[in-house]
């Protein structure tokens, strides 16, 4: 009996379309044993395996009806976005190209481009195509929030600002768009209007681990520490699993001062989700941070008898834990053993060195940070303690990593037009920075100890004085990386783009440090960063005229856990209004000093422009 091929692909879409999928495929071979190039057949059998998450049957039915029917438009925006979400956004972009030629007046195909584009990191024409969404279907909240999205990445703020707001007048009660205009109020520094977008989002239905982060980040902004510690916490009801919000609760609640445990949360997640190894991991760090060290030993324990699955994370914190407790033959047979079964794991070979370095024996050490840095050549903590191996050694290839002359750079930051005097200009910024100081307590896994660190990209802060301090940044480290010498296989030297000024700084953080009596920097490197700093603003008289090194940087010294005992190389005075920039891998800390007057500084870390 002859089949209907027109019966059968209805048949085939009616089964798709009623979520009847394996009885749809299951027909679409059929047809296709019958009429093997028929191209609606491949493309439904696409459509289909693709609802399955069958991904070699839905690029071999697309590829096929494609040979066959180029220029079909849903073809091409299903194929496109098929390639894009399984990782090949190059091989989509040509197909959805042609699709917006094609079908100009569809709003798919411009959501599908636009989509990729961005993925692509396509930002100036992802925008285009996300204008034309929107132009041709403003009721589609994704539409504005691709193109606010490609304006904000291409750092024209003012303009997501109104891409959002225009879609808000469209879909006022989008709970999507409301959050994106709080994101984009956080990014500009109106915390309180983005805290108040935030909340709407929330009324409006949106909820997400990350508007719990984020609002409590902007409630914290204004000042409402303990309202952000709240929030955040309520947010835990639902996403207890959530390890960025878990890190807000628990640094919340150290910096607030907050009663109870600060890793009670944590730890009780890791217990109820047992089998979750980045819960415990995350706790065992918190614990170390705060030098619980027993405690952190115990958990460790406790995760690898709770039926977590034994991840190399925590079989490498079960080996530092028997290094800690003294037993360093044990922990090296597990550490050989971890370098047998994970032989390309990174993480295992630096954390190993780390130990080695503990129990001085450098060399060792710094050949398996050698192996990291084959791998990424970058890594700044692999460099960090690489040169701590290097020195501990006495190994004169650390010249060729840090020279500690020609690579700390000392240079004024200058005072913009209408200031008397470079001490008035600062005496100001001290004011304005010590208004953005909302904690009582130094952040629990960073290097401050005795004072405090604002919260976030310290740049994005709305205050003039605080924009005008990065425009005078950016031209002081304009004139520093004017003399850069040209070295492209040095680590430091090599990653300066020829030609970038001060309008081609790109910051990977920025933030203030203000430090009491007794305050100081552990020592320390900055893993985001390629050039790291220290900006004096208020510099107490005890440390400006002292006849010792307290309130000093320090360069040099390695990490105090270490036990190598290595003295800094050199020490520089804080002045008022002085940069000093040094590479991000180079060691670093402040000695302690004794003041009634607080020492406030900017720090920020620069990544090269590309």
């Amino acid at each position: 009996m002859k089949r209907d091929l027109s019966q059968d692909l209805q048949q085939i879409q009616t089964h798709l379309g009623n979520g009847r999928f394996t009885a749809g495929i299951t027909l679409c071979r059929e047809v296709l044993t019958y009429a093997p190039s028929d191209p609606n057949a491949l493309y439904l059998l696409g459509l289909g395996a693709a609802q399955l998450g069958d991904a070699t049957t839905t690029r071999e039915a697309f590829y096929a009806a494609w040979q066959i029917t180029p220029e079909r438009v849903d073809l091409l925006v299903n194929f496109g976005n098929f390639l894009r979400e399984t990782g090949e956004p190059l091989k989509a972009l040509p197909l959805l190209e042609k699709a917006s030629v094609l079908s100009p007046q569809m709003p798919g195909v411009w959501k599908a481009l636009a989509l990729t584009q961005f993925k692509l990191s396509r930002f100036e024409a992802a925008l285009v195509s996300a204008e034309k969404l929107v132009g041709l279907a403003p009721q589609d909240a994704t539409g504005w929030e691709l193109a606010a999205g490609a304006a904000q990445q291409l750092r024209d703020f003012d303009n997501a600002a109104a891409l959002v707001a225009r879609g808000l007048t469209h879909l006022p009660q989008s709970a999507s768009l409301n959050y994106a205009m709080g994101q984009l109020h956080r990014e500009q520094g109106s915390f309180e209007e983005a805290s108040a977008a935030y909340l709407r989002a929330q009324a409006l239905g949106f909820s997400s681990a990350d508007l719990y982060r984020n609002n409590a980040e902007a409630l914290l902004e204004t000042g409402k520490a303990l309202d952000a510690v709240a929030f955040a916490r309520r947010g835990l009801e639902h996403y207890s699993t959530d390890i960025a919000l878990q890190q807000v609760v628990t640094r919340l609640h150290v910096e607030t001062n907050s009663p109870g445990d600060p890793v009670g949360d944590l730890m009780a997640a890791a217990r109820e989700h047992r089998t979750n190894a980045a819960l415990w991991e995350a706790a065992v760090g918190f614990l170390k941070h705060l030098d619980r060290h027993e405690e952190a030993n115990r958990l460790v324990g406790e995760a690898l008898l709770s039926g977590c699955p034994k991840t190399s994370g925590l079989m490498s914190l079960e080996a530092i834990a028997l290094a800690d407790q003294g037993f360093l033959e044990q922990m090296t047979r597990s550490y050989e053993r971890l370098l047998r079964d994970y032989p390309t794991d990174a993480g295992i070979k630096f954390d190993f060195a780390v130990q080695l370095l503990k129990t001085a024996d450098p060399s060792r050490a710094g050949r398996l940070l050698a192996d990291v840095l084959k791998v990424n050549p970058l890594d700044q903590l692999a460099l960090a303690f690489r040169c701590a191996a290097l020195r501990a050694a006495g190994d004169e290839r650390l010249s060729s990593l840090i020279d500690y002359e020609q690579m700390i750079f000392e240079v004024e930051v200058s005072a913009p037009n209408g200031y008397g005097s470079s001490a008035a200009y600062f005496q100001e910024v001290a004011t304005t920075l010590e208004a953005l100081h909302h904690t009582h307590s130094h952040p629990i896994d960073q290097s401050v100890r005795g004072g405090t660190q604002t919260n976030g990209f310290l740049f994005r802060i709305a205050d003039p004085l605080v924009k005008s301090l990065e425009q005078q940044i950016r031209v002081a480290v304009g004139e520093v990386l004017s003399t850069f010498p040209r070295d492209p296989g040095h680590p430091f030297w090599g990653r300066h783009v020829a030609g970038a000024g001060a309008s081609d700084v790109l910051f990977s953080g920025a933030w203030s440090v203000r430090l009491r009596t007794q305050g100081h920097h552990t020592n320390h490197v900055h893993p985001k960063g390629w050039i790291s700093s220290a900006l004096y603003i208020s510099v107490p008289d005890e440390v400006a005229k002292g006849t010792d090194e307290a309130g000093f940087i320090q360069f040099g010294a390695p990490e105090e856990k270490l036990g190598l005992n290595l003295a800094p190389v050199r020490t520089i005075r804080p002045v008022v209004g002085s940069l000093v920039l040094f590479p991000s891998y180079l060691w670093h800390g402040t000695i302690p000093f004794t003041s009634d007057q607080s020492r406030i500084s900017v720090a920020f870390d620069i990544i090269p422009h590309r």
